[in-house]
């Protein structure tokens, strides 16, 4: 795998805008031996009412300078381009996303994939705005717009060298939410129908092997059909359990839940998933829960040991044990 370098996520609930927090967790994952950090937009405070605010970005820009560390970034998990009611709002969030990415060196934006909620009672008013029909005709609009949005930012972030990469992500309960965020063969589709060479997938694999199990459908498969759109990899563990107890605290005993634990600490056979991905040649980002942060360091050198040994299947299967002790 020619990977661009490893990566590790920041939290943005733990920043929450201190830029003390946000250096002092820099130096975290830059310890670590990483080579990238991802930035979570919320977390930083720069972008305010829709707009990158320049004092605050001078300060943000000075804390990222201390490190020898490159960025990419993760839009809010709250941005949503299907949303009826936000979604004006939200695509300017997403272009001053471009904006802070261009401005800060980031060549790589993460964006959790749309959805809509069509519930009886928010129907009525997408009726306003669209006439009455059956929801399924109703998503297939909001599918078409969202495209629209999609390759809209996508030509605004290539003139700056940027991509995007939209995320498969998880849902607890699909009842009245209407997606192509579950599957990443779905995400695939709608990648091929924004057309833009700079606009591909985010790969989350515990996402993809928690829906898999709960969705029923080939993990292995899943992987090996979206690799060729995959512009970014989100890689951490968990044990399969679509379940929430509603903390993490509460999660962790049962293993419930998207865990964001290190690669070996959960049951996701990653020596298995390198090998399927041996062709991925960007930035490998592991999404670790950060209070686990002083794991950090031995989680980055088991990376590199997983990463180095996909090539030998042997190697790879030992490394796999080793991680799994």
């Amino acid at each position: 795998m020619k990977n661009r370098g490893i990566g590790i996520s920041l939290n943005a609930d733990m920043v929450n805008g201190d830029l003390a927090v946000l250096e002092q967790h820099l130096g975290y994952i830059a310890d670590s031996g990483c080579d990238y950090a991802e930035l979570i937009m919320h977390g930083l405070d720069i972008v305010i009412n829709g707009q990158v605010h320049p004092k605050r970005l001078e300060r943000v820009r000075s804390v990222l300078s201390k490190f020898r560390l490159g960025y990419t970034l993760h839009l809010p998990y709250e941005l949503n381009l299907m949303s009826l009611e936000k979604g004006e709002d939200y695509y300017r969030c997403f272009e001053a996303g471009i904006e802070l990415s261009a401005a800060i060196g980031c060549d790589m934006i993460v964006y959790h994939s749309s959805y809509a909620q069509l519930t009886d009672k928010n129907l009525e008013h997408y009726y306003e705005k669209y006439g009455k029909m059956y929801r399924e005709k109703l998503y297939a609009i909001l599918l078409e717009e969202d495209v629209e949005r999609l390759r809209s930012l996508g030509n605004k972030a290539q003139q700056h060298g940027i991509q995007i990469g939209i995320e498969n992500n998880i849902w607890y309960d699909l009842k009245c939410d209407y997606t192509y965020g579950l599957r990443p063969q779905d995400v695939v589709e709608h990648v091929r129908r924004i057309g833009l060479d700079n606009v591909g997938i985010t790969l989350d694999i515990g996402h993809c092997y928690l829906t898999s199990i709960a969705h029923g459908y080939d993990f292995e498969q899943a992987i090996v059909d979206a690799l060729p759109f995959v512009k970014h990899l989100h890689v951490h563990n968990n044990f399969g359990k679509l379940k929430d107890a509603g903390s993490y605290m509460s999660n962790l005993p049962y293993g419930y839940g998207d865990l964001h634990l290190p690669v070996g600490w959960g049951s996701i056979p990653y020596a298995d998933v390198f090998r399927w991905i041996d062709g991925y040649e960007g930035i490998v980002n592991m999404e670790i829960e950060f209070r686990l942060y002083p794991h950090f360091r031995e989680s980055v050198e088991e990376m590199k040991l997983l990463i180095a040994g996909i090539q030998d299947d042997n190697v790879a299967k030992s490394v796999q044990s080793d991680l799994l002790r």
